[in-house]
């Protein structure tokens, strides 16, 4: 936390806490103030006079600084926020998508989502201000009882700090059990929720009349989720209480001495004023809470931090075709890949077809770095870019679809043969691409690939584009329209595609086929229909059924 919290705003976070130290030590001398006062009255005018001064200017100077403080805290609170998404986003956009599936991955993810669902993360150095200045008026509280008796400081020190460790174990414990466990349950419960209210799976949910299934099953879940917290929040109980007798013992020892000791009116009005402002040296709740939070969530994302970025990414290297030497790649340790060895020279058109389950969508994720090889090595010069089967429609503008905020997205519509898109939009590029946003619109599923396609095109630069199974939400027409503009950029980039539709890869300078973990077969449409193998009845089977719906 000490790391996010400097790096929120350094300098000006270390004067930040030099004047909350101030603001706290202000009551301990408010609290000399009044014995002065006190003690001037009702016989020396003056000495009262200037007690109540300097009670006043101690008044004064706390409301002062804690307005100041107010004002930083709320600046330094949104920059740590910042710094904990700056930590996780960095994490998560520079590692690979098996990284973010891992389960582990997503627990913690879950938890950090949890944990700012809260506060937001813009409590903690709040949190922090007010115990710097509740931790400094207790020790300016145990300075002034000091003068009574130098051990009665430490007999209100330890009563409060016992307090303190009982109810930091308490709830450091409910915390921890939370974020391992509660998550997960809390997890599916939003994800019901969800099923619920978000669109599409709420209109399904309706139209087949599944709420009543739907509804007390999420009740089911969140209860569950929340059982898990109840039960951490009981643990630990008995050591609160054990710990609240010791405080109160340490108050009736100390204040029963000032009452036996003490001679004057001054003294018993400065001494019990300090015992009672020595609580600031035990827990304080409003402040220690959300700090207990904070540290875990910079535990969390730090941890996450370095557990992402440990791998180091895929090296770009100087090279004129792709390359896959020798790869081998599994899940959870069933074999998939199985030894592919594979070169696409520069600007080819290639092909990748083969029954489910063959490993096609594995080759891809391995071409695009989203998993790394478990053997063999892969070589890919340039850029990638891709677009996949369930590719994102963001419900942003027509131009950030396509560039964020880039140059170049004319261009890539009109190489993706999608320029006719902007007659139907009202606000042309700054048309946000949803119906559920003011003078939004919706596309259609072959104006969305468009979309995708010029998304692609924008960032491929010269490199490599990989289409996995790009047209199997689209009707024949569209599909049609989009093979042929992937066959115009054979040439310009190297282009990798993968279907199901043997119709549509026949036109590609060369197909291979995936079995069983391994290239079967290699060469053009021609070559392969020649060798009559596994290609050719694929191609002829989809042909036949192809022609038995088109005389339906």
């Amino acid at each position: 936390m000490k790391t996010l919290l400097w790096q929120a705003g350094r300098w000006r976070f270390a004067l930040f806490c030099v004047l909350a130290v101030l603001q706290g030590l202000a009551p301990a001398a408010a609290i000399a103030a009044s014995g002065v006062l006190v003690a001037g009255l009702p016989d020396d005018p003056a000495q009262a006079t200037l007690g109540l001064a300097l009670f006043g200017t101690a008044l004064l100077v706390g409301t002062v600084l804690s307005a100041v403080l107010d004002h930083e805290a709320a600046v330094l609170d949104g920059r740590f926020a910042h710094a904990v998404h700056d930590t996780v986003a960095g994490a998560t956009l520079r590692t690979g998508a098996a990284n973010l599936a891992d389960p582990r991955t997503t627990k913690e993810l879950g938890a950090l989502a949890e944990f700012e669902r809260v506060d937001g993360f813009v409590g903690t150095v709040s949190a922090l201000k007010e115990l710097l200045r509740q931790r400094a008026t207790g020790v300016g509280a145990a300075v002034v009882l000091a003068t009574f008796a130098w051990w009665a400081p430490i007999v209100m020190f330890l009563g409060w700090r016992g307090l303190s460790f009982g109810v930091r174990k308490w709830l450091d414990h409910g915390m921890t059990l939370g974020a391992q466990q509660g998550e997960s349950a809390m997890r599916r419960a939003r994800y019901l929720r969800g099923l619920a209210v978000d669109s599409p799976a709420a209109k399904e949910i309706r139209v087949f009349g599944l709420a009543g299934w739907l509804v007390p099953l999420y009740r089911d879940s969140y209860l569950s989720a929340l059982k898990v917290v109840w039960a951490g929040r009981k643990l630990g109980m008995r050591t609160v209480f054990a710990a609240t007798g010791g405080v109160l013992l340490a108050h009736l020892v100390v204040l029963t001495a000032i009452a036996q000791t003490t001679t004057t009116p001054a003294e018993i009005v400065v001494y019990a004023q300090a015992v009672l402002s020595t609580s600031a040296l035990g827990y304080v709740f409003g402040a220690e809470i959300p700090l207990a939070r904070a540290r875990k969530v910079a535990e969390l994302a730090r941890t996450l931090a370095r557990r992402l970025t440990a791998a180091p990414p895929r090296p770009q290297v100087v090279a004129q075709a792709i390359q896959l030497t020798d790869v081998h790649f599994g899940y959870a340790g069933k074999p998939v890949l199985k030894g592919i060895d594979l070169t696409v020279p520069k600007g080819q058109s290639l092909a990748i077809v083969g029954e489910n389950g063959a490993g096609k969508s594995t080759l891809v994720n391995l071409l695009c770095g989203i998993h790394q090889p478990d053997s063999g090595e892969i070589v890919m010069p340039g850029k990638v870019s891709a677009i996949v089967q369930r590719f994102t429609r963001f419900e942003l503008s027509l131009k950030d679809n396509i560039g964020f905020g880039e140059e170049g997205v004319e261009e890539a519509l009109e190489r993706a043969g999608g320029l006719g898109l902007l007659e139907d939009l009202p606000h042309g590029w700054d048309t946000v691409l949803s119906s559920s946003h003011p003078n939004g619109r919706d596309l259609s599923g072959g104006q969305w690939q468009k979309v995708a396609l010029a998304r692609a095109l924008r960032a491929v630069e010269s490199g490599t584009l990989i289409m996995d199974e790009p047209s199997a939400n689209l009707d024949v027409l569209a599909e049609e329209e989009l093979f042929a503009r992937f066959s115009e950029l054979a040439g310009e980039i190297t282009t990798i595609l993968v279907s199901h539709r043997l119709a549509s890869v026949r036109h590609a300078d060369r197909i291979v086929v995936i079995a069983d973990g391994r290239i079967a077969e290699d060469g053009t449409h021609a070559e392969l229909m020649a060798a009559n193998g596994q290609y050719a009845a694929m191609y002829s089977l989809q042909a036949e059924r192809f022609a038995e719906v088109s005389h339906a």
